[in-house]
C-alpha cells in the first residue's frame, strides 16, 4: 500500500447514503394519574412507591401515607379509613388503632370531668385542692394523648406496625391481621 491510500477506504467500498430523519412517532395515551415519559424520580427519592412491602391500597394512595393520615383527626380519620380501605390491611389495622386510642381519651376525660365535678361539688379545702389536682391530671392526660398520637403517626409513616399495649391487639383482631 502506498501511503497515499492509507486511512482512505477502499476503492470498492461505496459511502453508505444519508439517514433519513425517523417518521415521528405518535405519543402513546398515558393513563390518567401516571407521570409523563420523561418524568424521572427527583434525587434520593425511592423507585419503588412501596418500598415496605405493604401492598396496594384501594383507596390508591401509599399504605404508609393512608395510615399515618388516619390519626391526624383520631376517630374520625380513623373510621373514614377504616371503612373506605377494603384491602390492606396495615392501612385498616392503623385505623382501627386511631379509633381506639381516641375513643380511650374519650372515656378518660370523662372520667376525669366526673371527678372534677365532684370536687368542685365539695366547697371545703379539699376540694379545692382536689380541683386543682384534677386540672393538672386531665392536662398530663392530653398530652400523654399528644405523645402517643405523635409517636404512633411516625410509626406508621414509616411502614412499621406498631401496637399500643391492650388495644393494638384489640384493633388487629378487627382490621383481620
Amino acid at each position: 500500500m502506498s501511503d497515499e491510500t492509507q486511512g482512505q477506504p477502499p476503492q470498492d467500498h461505496q459511502p453508505n447514503p444519508p439517514e433519513q430523519p425517523a417518521a415521528p412517532q405518535e405519543p402513546q395515551p398515558q393513563p390518567p394519574g401516571s407521570p409523563p415519559e420523561n418524568w424521572q424520580n427527583p434525587p434520593g427519592a425511592a423507585p419503588n412507591p412501596d418500598p415496605h412491602g405493604l401492598g396496594p391500597t384501594s383507596m390508591g394512595m401509599a399504605p404508609t401515607a393512608a395510615a399515618a393520615i388516619s390519626y391526624v383527626f383520631g376517630w374520625v380519620t380513623g373510621l373514614i379509613f377504616f371503612l373506605s380501605e377494603k384491602t390492606n390491611k396495615f392501612v385498616r389495622f392503623h385505623a382501627m388503632q386511631s379509633i381506639l386510642l381516641s375513643v380511650v381519651l374519650m372515656v378518660l376525660w370523662f372520667v376525669v370531668f366526673m371527678i372534677s365535678l365532684f370536687a368542685i361539688g365539695t366547697a371545703t379545702q379539699t376540694g379545692g385542692f382536689m380541683f386543682i389536682a384534677i386540672s393538672c391530671l386531665s392536662w398530663i392526660v392530653l398530652l400523654g394523648y399528644l405523645v402517643l398520637l405523635v409517636v404512633c403517626i411516625i410509626q406508621a409513616a414509616t411502614g412499621k406496625w406498631f401496637k399500643l399495649p391492650i388495644i393494638g391487639d384489640f384493633a388487629a383482631k378487627q382490621a383481620g391481621v
